[in-house]
């Protein structure tokens, strides 16, 4: 009798749910009747040693005439029924995500070693992983395997263009494509591979850097051009022979580094010098598209390397602030030190050698660790506080050495 009564204040839960979010559209005649059937219900239950076929006989019809007028909120289903559980865990999401911690996945090598991007794992062709391992790899590194296979026999070349400079780079096409199993939208670089003549391609997400893959490719004693009536476009030969079938390239691109960004801090203390620090490019965007030809707005993270009344420059791969070394965190140290894999602060642009930069009220110099290969203040200026989004403050995938609070 115990559950029956249980189920019995289930199904009254059941109706005044239905009442109120469905009176506007019931006919009178049977939103009186779901009353009538209510109150019944009510008053079999609170009877003393009701029967349990007393229950059950008032509960049949008020159920019945639940599943007439219930639309798609009785009988459940568990959509109608977890709707408002998603809801709420939506906002907490959202409401966790917008003022408190918000993930961040690192798409590039700029703070690299502090911070790694996408990086690649280049694979000979014996030593191609099973599936066992690609599942491993995926699990642990968020590595994707990729493996371009010719459909055709002949030499190995490769596209380059011409740039401006005179110089020769791998030549690509921007691409729109899905990722996430096809969920969302994303832009690809498409390569073209040469086996003999016939043209192979490779897709590598946008931010994804294929020089050192396809410097992989390219033989000791260097490429050999082959002719072409392209004047934009060449053609490199490997001098490598491949027949149908055989592997191109095989590698992996690891996920890079995904971080929890604190967002609340800096509303009660302001940003620290020598903080990895996250900000949004939106009020600096023409600044940046000019230096990096991408008038995109992006979330960028870098370390925060002068703050307003300071004057910065780089002397002998050392940032120096006021005309001392600046030392706050280890990252400073080991770049001037060019500890490991730090190279160093490179004079480029705005702290050219001998230039300096005098951080103005309310903005901030943003520089990254891999000061080679990050296009940061030195290019495209100074960051307004108000585009600070938040500090780095753990690493929490994949499960590498990086693992664990942020430096």
């Amino acid at each position: 009798m115990k559950k029956l009564h249980k189920q019995a204040r289930e199904l009254l839960q059941a109706a005044s749910k239905v009442y109120d979010y469905r009176r506007d559209q019931i006919v009178s005649e049977d939103l009186a009747e779901l009353e009538r059937l209510a109150e019944n219900l009510k008053t079999v239950i609170k009877e003393k040693g009701a029967l349990e076929a007393s229950c059950s006989a008032a509960m049949e019809p008020l159920h019945a005439h639940l599943v007439k007028i219930g639309g798609k909120i009785y009988p459940k289903t568990f959509l109608s029924d977890n709707i408002e559980v998603i809801l709420v865990a939506a906002i907490v999401v959202i409401g966790i995500r917008s003022f408190f911690f918000q993930p961040f996945i690192i798409p590039t090598n700029s703070m690299y070693p502090t911070y790694s991007g996408m990086k690649e794992r280049i694979y000979a062709a014996d030593e191609t992983p099973t599936a066992p391992r690609k599942v491993f790899n995926f699990l642990t590194q968020g590595a994707r395997h990729h493996n371009l296979v010719a459909t055709a026999s002949g030499e190995l070349s490769i596209e380059k263009a011409r740039t401006q400079s005179g110089t020769r780079v791998p030549f690509y096409e921007v691409v729109k494509g899905r990722k996430w199993f096809g969920l969302f939208p994303a832009q690809f670089k498409e390569y073209t591979l040469y086996v003999g003549n016939t043209p192979h391609y490779l897709q590598v997400p946008a931010e994804f850097q294929m020089d050192a893959v396809l410097e992989s490719l390219q033989p000791v004693e260097g490429l050999r051009q082959i002719p072409s009536s392209d004047r934009r476009l060449e053609r490199w030969a490997t001098g490598r022979k491949i027949k149908a079938g055989e592997p191109i390239l095989a590698f992996d691109i690891r996920l890079g580094d995904a971080l929890f960004v604190d967002r609340l801090t800096y509303h009660f203390r302001k940003p620290k010098v020598g903080d990895p620090f996250v900000f949004r490019t939106n009020q600096i965007l023409d600044a940046v598209g000019k230096a990096t030809g991408d008038y995109t707005p992006k979330y960028y993270i870098k370390r925060l390397a002068g703050k307003e009344g300071e004057t910065l420059e780089i002397k002998d791969h050392t940032l120096m602030v006021d005309g001392r070394p600046r030392d706050e965190v280890a990252a400073f140290e080991r770049n001037a030190a060019q500890e490991g894999e730090y190279v160093g602060y490179k004079n480029v642009r705005r702290m050219a050698d001998g230039a300096t930069m005098k951080v103005p009220e309310g903005s901030f110099v943003a520089l990254g660790d891999n000061s080679a290969n990050s296009a940061d203040s030195r290019y495209w200026g100074y960051v307004p506080q108000e585009s600070v989004v938040g500090r780095a403050i753990f690493i929490y995938y994949p499960f590498t050495q990086r693992w664990g609070p942020s430096e």
